[in-house]
């Protein structure tokens, strides 16, 4: 058993409802961690952070009315396109679609519009093609 290095309480592996917040806005989110069970603290891997980050990301991108790292990959596989090319054609750098779709970073408002526009065909990828 693993013990607490605030306190020397006992951790358990658990799972809790967190309470974001983010321009006036709040969402609960189950986050997996070690939690003590004398002083509540929790500690959270690099593992744990990432699967939360995706959901906190979709949190704000939806307050933000943008599209969610989910909606950014269906659109890009819609078009056949690899993170690569998708980042290529619609710019951001190397890996910014994967930065998208993972929630490490959020696409911005413009390029959001972009994949509107493409995902409900009022924008063409010959379009894009031609000015990329």
């Amino acid at each position: 058993m693993k013990s607490c290095p605030i306190c020397d309480g006992i951790l358990k592996r658990e799972d809790k409802v967190v309470v974001y917040s983010y321009k006036d806005h709040t969402k609960e989110i189950l986050q997996s961690g070690d939690y003590c069970t004398e002083c509540k603290e929790g500690f959270l891997s690099p593992k744990d952070l990432k699967i939360s980050q995706k959901d906190i990301a979709d949190f704000k991108r939806e307050v933000d009315h943008l599209l969610t790292t989910d909606e950014v990959r269906a659109i890009r596989k819609k078009l056949k396109l690899t993170q690569e090319k998708a980042s290529f054609l619609f710019g951001g750098g190397v890996r910014a679609f994967h930065k998208y779709e993972t929630g490490e970073n959020a696409q911005s408002k413009p390029l959001d519009i972009l994949l509107q526009l493409v995902d409900s065909g009022k924008l063409s990828m010959d379009d894009i093609q031609a000015v990329s």
